[in-house]
């Protein structure tokens, strides 16, 4: 009841986009369960590893993108679902792609040990970290899909 409270405080544009990075989230999920290589061209041109050049966003993006990076981090969290780096940054370009805002979605890998390895996802759009940055430094860029 205290969530609905909040949400209903907030202002129409932010609930909004709380809505709809709630149903980007799920579609992304859903999306995800398919063949990577069904998916990626979804997901914009390829560029390899380090390769990704940011696109500067005009004065009017920018509040939108930090719109985006909002709604995501709070919605993530509070689905019934785990929503990994890769749903996260897949369900924020999918609401960049609506407002046809650049973005370039990163993809990258780490070894952890001989055996272990992992992978990480983060969406840049412009000079804003949409979601994942926070840890992206410890990858190595893999390849990178821009929009």
């Amino acid at each position: 009841m205290k969530l609905l409270v909040r949400f209903l405080a907030l202002p129409l544009h932010e609930q909004a986009a709380l809505v709809e990075a709630a149903f980007c989230l799920a579609l992304a999920r859903v999306l995800l369960l398919m063949p990577f290589k069904r998916i990626a061209p979804l997901l914009g041109q390829p560029v390899p590893g380090r390769g990704a050049v940011t696109v500067p966003l005009s004065s009017g993006e920018r509040p939108s993108a930090l719109v985006i990076r909002r709604a995501l981090l709070r919605v993530s969290d509070r689905l019934p679902w785990r929503s990994s780096c890769l749903v996260c940054a897949f369900a924020g370009r999918m609401m960049l792609w609506r407002r046809s805002m650049p973005s370039v979605l990163h993809l990258g890998a780490r070894s952890d040990s001989e055996t272990d390895m992992a992978a990480h996802a983060w969406l840049r759009c412009g000079e804003i970290d949409v979601v994942g940055t926070e840890s992206a430094e410890q990858y190595i860029p893999v390849v990178a899909f821009k929009a």
